[in-house]
Formats: C-alpha cells, sequence, structure tokens
C-alpha cells in the first residue's frame, strides 16, 4: 500500500473510532441515567408538579430543571450561597482608591481579579489588552476656570478637586476636575451664555430670544441629558466653548432650606465635582469599527469623531460665582436653578472690562486597558456564551458607579465556583466580563465585540449587564430586547424579596408593587448607557441593563447626587444607600438566576409573545408621532404593518409546534434554540442609519439628542426628523425616509423567515 495512502486509512479509521466512541457516550448521555436504564419522559405530563425534576436525567452531576422551572436545585443553592457580607467586603476592596481607566490603580484591580477569579474555580481567566485612546488631565497644569477684572487681575479660581470630609486631602489615585475627551484650548471672553441643560431644544429657545451662540462660551446645568450630547449641542450652534456644572436644583434641592448633604444625607455638597466622558461614539476614537490591536489602522487626531471645542466642569460653589457676574435679562422661569442667586442669559458680563478664561489642558495619549474574562465551560453546548458584564473603572472611588454591581459580579462568581464543586456544571459555557475603560465610552466592550465580530454572532446567545447594582433601593429598573423578557420575570418570582419587612415574599412582588420608571414592567430604553451597547447596536444579542433605582413619583434625578465625584465612597454605601447589602444581594440572585435559567435550559426560556407586542408598540408610536406628516407625503407604514401581521403568525405557529414536542432531540433542541437566538440579529443592517452609520441596529437605537434614551426604529426616526425638520422641498430627506421604512419592513421580513418551520422553505 502507498505510504501516505496507508497514513490516510489510518487516519481514517482513527476518525471513525473516535466518531463511534462520542456516538456511544451521546447515546448514554442523552437516552438513560446512571440509576436507570429506563430513557427520560420529555412528556410534560409525565411530571406531577412544577418544580420536579427529571431524575431520568443527570448531566455531568447536574440536576436537570423540567418544565416551568428554569432553575432546578442549583437554582436555589445559588440563592443559599450567595452572602452579602461578601459583597460588602468586595466593595470595600473595590473602593479602597480611584481606579480610573489607564492608571496602575486600574491595573492593579484588573490582576486581582484574574487571580481571584482562577482561585475561585473558572476554568480559564485570561487579561485581554486593547491599546486605546484615553483622555487624562494634565497634573502638572490642571483645568480651570478664571475670573479677571478690567486690569487682567485674577479674581476667581476654580477649585480643581472637593473638600475632603475627614480633613485628609485626596492621593493621586482621584483625578482633578476634567471632562474626558474635551480638547486642551484656552478660550478668553466677556461673553457668557446661559443655555439651562444644554438640550438641542435650549439651544433653540436661547437663539429665539435674539441671543446668538456662535463664538461665544455657553454654561449649561448637568442632568437631563447625557454631557457629551451637551458638548454637542454647542458645536452645532457654533459655541466657542462650554462649561457644565451641578445646580442645586438636581443634587441639592434642600439646600436653599438648609438641608444637609452628604456625609449626613446623599445631597452633593457644595464641592462636589462631577467627571466624565463627553464623547459621543462608543469605542476607541482612533479605531471605528475595528479593535485597537497591534498594526491596526489609527485615524488622525483631526478626524477623530470627538469633540472640537474646549469644555470643563464645576461645582456649584464655583458656578455661583460665575452666574452671579452674568448680565442680561433673566432666564425664563422654568430655567431657574436653586442658586441663591438670579440667573441671567448673558452674553455680556455684567462688569464691564471683566472677562473669563476657560483653560483646558488635558492630554490625549494611546494606553492599554484590560478586560478580565472568565468563563465555565459549558458540558453540552460549550459554543454557545451567556455573559454577565460589568465594567470595572471609575472616575473616582466608584461605590455606586461600577463597583456596587462590581462586588456582586464578584460574589457570583465565587458562588458559582462553589456549585461547580458540588457537581454542577452548565449545559451552555458562562462567560464573566469585567471591562476596561467603561467610563470613556464602553472601550473595552467596543472593542472586543469588535475584534471577535464573527465568533460573538455565532456564540453569544445573551448578553446580561449590570452597570451599578444600587444607586437607591426603591424598587428595580430593568430593561430588556424582547427575548429576555420572559426569564427576567420568572427569575424574579424566585428571587427572594430584599426586605421582608416590607411585606413582600418575592423580589416578582416587590417590583410589581411598587411604581416604576415606566408604564411597562420591562422596558426597551437599552440606549446607549453602559457595556451593552454594542452587543445590541453592533451584533444583536438579546440584552438586559438592570438597577436597583428612585422613586420617580417623589424624586427626579437624571443622575444621582454624588455620581462621578469623589463623595462616591464606600461610606457613602454602608451608612445610607445598602447598609446591610440586602437589595445588591437581590440583584444578585437575580442575575444568578438568570444565568442558569438561559445555560441550563434545554429549549431558550424565549417568548415570541413578547417579540410581537414590542413590534406593535414600536409602529403605534411611529404612527403617533409621524402618521399625519406621512400621511400629508404619501408614504405608507402599511407594508410594515402588514409584515409585523404576518411575523406575529409565524411565531405563534412556532410557539405551538414547541408546545406539541414531547420528546426533543439533541439536535432538534439545538436548532430551535438558534431560530430564537437568531431573531433580534435581523435587525442588524451592515449600512446603519443613513446619518449615524456607526448604529447598526434598525429596530432598538438611541435619540439622536440624547445618547441616555432609546428609540425603536431609530434609524426611521432619524431620517423623519430630518425631514420633518428641513426647510424647502426636501425631495432627498423624504426618499431616506421611504427608504427606512422599506428596510425596516425588510428586517421584520428577515426575523419572519428566520422562525419559519425549518422543515420548510
Amino acid at each position: 500500500m502507498d505510504r501516505r495512502l496507508g497514513a490516510a486509512f489510518a487516519a481514517l479509521v482513527g476518525v471513525f473510532g473516535l466518531i463511534c466512541a462520542i456516538e456511544g457516550n451521546l447515546k448514554n448521555h442523552f437516552s438513560a441515567s446512571p440509576e436507570s436504564d429506563e430513557p427520560c419522559p420529555y412528556d410534560k405530563s409525565n411530571v406531577a408538579e412544577r418544580g420536579q425534576y427529571c431524575q431520568g436525567r443527570r448531566d455531568l452531576g447536574r440536576d436537570k430543571p423540567f418544565g416551568d422551572d428554569y432553575f432546578g436545585r442549583f437554582g436555589d443553592e445559588l440563592i443559599e450561597e450567595m452572602d452579602a457580607l461578601n459583597i460588602e467586603n468586595n466593595l470595600r476592596y473595590l473602593t479602597s482608591q480611584g481606579h480610573m481607566a489607564g492608571t496602575k490603580q486600574d491595573l492593579e484591580q484588573a490582576e486581582y481579579l484574574r487571580k481571584l477569579w482562577l482561585e475561585q474555580g473558572l476554568d480559564q481567566v485570561e487579561l485581554q489588552p486593547y491599546e486605546v485612546q484615553l483622555s487624562h488631565p494634565n497634573l502638572a497644569k490642571p483645568n480651570k476656570v478664571y475670573l479677571m477684572d478690567e486690569e487682567g487681575q485674577v479674581k476667581f479660581t476654580s477649585t480643581i478637586i472637593e473638600e475632603p470630609i475627614d480633613g485628609v486631602e485626596y492621593d493621586e489615585s482621584i483625578p482633578p476636575a476634567f471632562l474626558a475627551f474635551a480638547p486642551a484650548g484656552t478660550v478668553v471672553t466677556n461673553e457668557l451664555v446661559y443655555v439651562n441643560y444644554g438640550r438641542y431644544e435650549d439651544f433653540l429657545q436661547t437663539e429665539s430670544m435674539g441671543i446668538k451662540i456662535e463664538g461665544r462660551v455657553v454654561i449649561a446645568k448637568f442632568g437631563s441629558i447625557f454631557r457629551g450630547d451637551k458638548i454637542l449641542n454647542a458645536q452645532r450652534f457654533n459655541a466657542s466653548g462650554v462649561i457644565l456644572y451641578t445646580d442645586p436644583r438636581d443634587y441639592h434641592p434642600e439646600s436653599e432650606t438648609g438641608g444637609a448633604a452628604y456625609p449626613h444625607s446623599l445631597w452633593l455638597p457644595g464641592s462636589g465635582i462631577q467627571r466624565g466622558s463627553i464623547v459621543w461614539r462608543d469605542g476607541d476614537p482612533t479605531t471605528p469599527d475595528y479593535p485597537a490591536l497591534d498594526g491596526a489602522y489609527r485615524v488622525p487626531e483631526n478626524e477623530t469623531d470627538t469633540p472640537k471645542i474646549p469644555a470643563h466642569t464645576l461645582s456649584y460653589n464655583d458656578a455661583r460665582k460665575l452666574l452671579v457676574n452674568m448680565g442680561g435679562p433673566e432666564v425664563p422661569q422654568s430655567w431657574k436653578g436653586k442658586l441663591n442667586i438670579t440667573y441671567r442669559m448673558g452674553p455680556k458680563l455684567a462688569r464691564e472690562g471683566w472677562t473669563l478664561k476657560l483653560e483646558v489642558n488635558n492630554v490625549k495619549k494611546l494606553l492599554p486597558t484590560y478586560n478580565v474574562i472568565g468563563m465555565i465551560r459549558g458540558s453540552e453546548e460549550p459554543d454557545r456564551h451567556i455573559m454577565l458584564g460589568n465594567h470595572r473603572d471609575s472616575w473616582t472611588f466608584g461605590s455606586c458607579d461600577p463597583s456596587s454591581a462590581t462586588a456582586v459580579q464578584m460574589e457570583l462568581v465565587r458562588s458559582f465556583g462553589q456549585l461547580m464543586k458540588k457537581g454542577w456544571r452548565p449545559r451552555r459555557s458562562i462567560v464573566f466580563a469585567s471591562w476596561g475603560a467603561g467610563e470613556y465610552g464602553f472601550f473595552g466592550s467596543w472593542e472586543m465585540v469588535e475584534e471577535y465580530l464573527k465568533v460573538l454572532e455565532m456564540r453569544l446567545v445573551a448578553h446580561l449587564n449590570v452597570d451599578l447594582a444600587v444607586i437607591y433601593t426603591y424598587n428595580l429598573q430593568i430593561s430588556a430586547t424582547p427575548l429576555l423578557h420572559k426569564i427576567i420575570k420568572e427569575a424574579t418570582k424566585r428571587t427572594p424579596a430584599p426586605d421582608k419587612s416590607l411585606g413582600y415574599e418575592t423580589l416578582w412582588d416587590h417590583w410589581t408593587d411598587r411604581v416604576r420608571a415606566s408604564p411597562d414592567l420591562i422596558d426597551y430604553n437599552l440606549a446607549s448607557t453602559s457595556e451593552h451597547s454594542p452587543f445590541y447596536q453592533r451584533i444583536g444579542v438579546p440584552t438586559s441593563y438592570m438597577l436597583w433605582e428612585i422613586n420617580f413619583d417623589e424624586l427626579d434625578w437624571s443622575d444621582y447626587p454624588l455620581y462621578h465625584t469623589a463623595f462616591e465612597d464606600f461610606n457613602a454605601m454602608k451608612t445610607i444607600l445598602d447598609p446591610e447589602f440586602r437589595y445588591h444581594l437581590s440583584l444578585g440572585h437575580l442575575w444568578g438566576l438568570m444565568t442558569i435559567g438561559l445555560a441550563d435550559a434545554e429549549i431558550l426560556p424565549m417568548d415570541l409573545e413578547d417579540e410581537i407586542t414590542m413590534l406593535r408598540k414600536m409602529l403605534k408610536g411611529l404612527e403617533d408621532e409621524y402618521g399625519q406628516a406621512l400621511k400629508e407625503r404619501g408614504i405608507t407604514l402599511g407594508y410594515v404593518e402588514s409584515t409585523i401581521n404576518r411575523f406575529a403568525e409565524v411565531a405563534r405557529d412556532f410557539s405551538m409546534r414547541l408546545e406539541d414536542i414531547s420528546e426533543i432531540p439533541p439536535l432538534l433542541a439545538r436548532q430551535l434554540n438558534d431560530q430564537l437566538v437568531m431573531l433580534e440579529k435581523c435587525y442588524i443592517d451592515t449600512e446603519g442609519s443613513p446619518y449615524r452609520p456607526y448604529m447598526k441596529n434598525k429596530m432598538f437605537g438611541t435619540s439622536d439628542f440624547n445618547q441616555y434614551k432609546s428609540w425603536l426604529a431609530p434609524a426611521v426616526r432619524d431620517a423623519l426628523w430630518q425631514a420633518t425638520h428641513c426647510e424647502g422641498q426636501c425631495r432627498h430627506q423624504w426618499q431616506l425616509v421611504e427608504k427606512e421604512i422599506a428596510v425596516l419592513q425588510y428586517i421584520i421580513n428577515s426575523a419572519l423567515l428566520i422562525m419559519k418551520d425549518i422543515q420548510k422553505l
């Protein structure tokens, strides 16, 4: 026999033997348990009551949940294992120093997590570096705002850091006042314009009063919208610079009546300075759409999509010094803050010859950021992943943002490690992601999605994101794409209430009884507030975002008062917000049960009725807001409506067929699950929005004027906004509206085709 032919034959025999061995193992694995020769009955009628386990199927020591129980015995054991004291100790460590991205402290925490997670039993843990452009303050030349008299003498200089509560100066881990990605530059002027919250409509109203923005510095309150959108709006109106400040109206409304500030309450002290990023496009600015790896093409600095005018942040103590020196008419009543002053529009300063100097000295540099990625490999479908994400870096101590969630994530890793010691291993793989440089624009998660785009498109089942676990403890706020609504609801019904003295037994009871932020139990407002954004915006992965929030009927916060200041420390959480860490623990229970439900269920617990509901709400929103304008142009949404109706028929047929199946072979289960996971990927379109091509999801997205607000059908809304605000014939703009409505119909039709019976074309 020819040597090569003999080698090939031997290889073939080896492969055939391996296949036979695998086939035999699979046959034993799926047909009988160690205790019984009888096959496991799949028919639900064989289970006498909810919560009973199928004793005929024990896979690698795991008692699989059966029927309507998505969590099984190990769901209960996870709840028992998790400990609030461990979460408290985790938070104490995480807040022991500031850990801004690109600093040695941030790397220290990344290395600590990698070592800890390996010790706690994860199968694999890696540090994943990306070299990204970060913006840091110049410590030798801190950013400042000055007021100078007619002789050029400095009469006021803004402070660069908070007054410490205990009298001990903050160390170098706490950066001085700055807004990341505000470009270096100096503006000297005698004109300052007040623009309320810096919303687009605020700029329009200012100009309608006869006060031009062009060439002038503007001052705006933090709150209402994302700070980066305030800068973008200022650029749209050709301002020369921006000053943002925390007005007591939003951050200490009791200041006028003598109410105490932190540490006696959660209200912001007068020296509090909010830091933060002002970029409006997520991911490393120098490598848009591609990962920041060695050899990557870097966009020239003058071509990056980042702010072009200087901007700085002030405390309300310092802002008062500027506002009292402004001239011009009084601001509209609804624009007034709660400083004990007369708020004026400007543009001229009140004192003749006085000038304002805005000086920004930020430095941009390429620095490594580190994701910590840990994995529990699945026993049956290791190539299907459930990801739990949370960013690790903070501007200061970060007791709320993000460390409250990081502390919970750490306890989940430890607890899952303990379950593995008891013999549990999930059907699908579980991935824990501690993202780097999240505060800058979700750099760590975006770069990973860009690098692993095709892998994650194929393998990722869901991304369960918790950015910050607790900012108050009134009620849960949860946003999610529709395919995750069912598992969220089921998990809250299994999770114990955080405080049973309030009269609630389960988290479901607490959540559904108390007032929520929206009329819907779970909304679709994923927006661009955290690391989940690349997962739903770029690759269409089912995604959730959740936290403990305020009572929106009693409080009106867009940011919590201590947000991104040096006062957001461990003491704030321990003495005021969640002293016993009950609410941290409750969210950890929910997060963990959702993970088990998605990782272990034979058929993914996803209800297509939730998708139908979303589609109908999307259509109604477009009709309510733009129906008349579309009618006047002879443009119809009728084809979209008919496609939604056909999708509903196919989706319900899928669900009925699933209910009728009494025995699900492994390959069929895989096929059905793949249909479910592919559904929301159908909303991704490579062209993206015509006005924001980086936004690839044509169903879920953000408002063009506030990254904190979501839009359903964002590309259609982008086109409609441009068309309805256009002057003249606007033929091109209305053609884009027609095109985007057709694309919307196309993606819904794609989802329809995905959900059709796999036995038919």
